[in-house]
């Protein structure tokens, strides 16, 4: 979701920010024909609710407590990294500035859980 969240940032997905989610779906082992990456791709057509990111932010909230010190770091590091790639994936002219005010919002609201 939080890759999701970040490409419906400015209104609209991007097709490079589509092609990055779906790779990183793929490269985690999420098939083209499972019921996840179907959903996946129906989430990059029609913008999914509010509350469905409202609900893996207090999921994160509730995983990150019970994680050690070394896991929270790992699993912060894992989905900002790719949130970032996404932001940058549409890119800007020559690829300088290409994360939007509205992705770097996304970006600082992906971090809460693990603060």
């Amino acid at each position: 979701m939080p890759l999701v969240e970040v490409a419906w940032a400015d209104g609209n997905v991007e097709a490079k920010e589509r092609t990055a989610i779906l790779a990183a779906a793929t490269e985690h082992g999420l098939h083209r024909t499972a019921p996840g990456y179907v959903l996946l791709e129906h989430f990059l057509r029609a913008r999914p609710d509010a509350s469905l990111f409202a609900a893996w932010g207090g999921y994160m909230t509730e995983l990150a407590a019970e994680l050690t010190a070394e896991e929270r770091a790992d699993v912060r590091t894992l989905i900002l990294e790719r949130a970032r790639k996404v932001a940058t994936a549409a890119g800007g002219i020559l690829g300088l500035g290409s994360i939007s005010d509205a992705e770097k919002r996304v970006l600082a609201a992906l971090e809460q859980p693990f603060a």
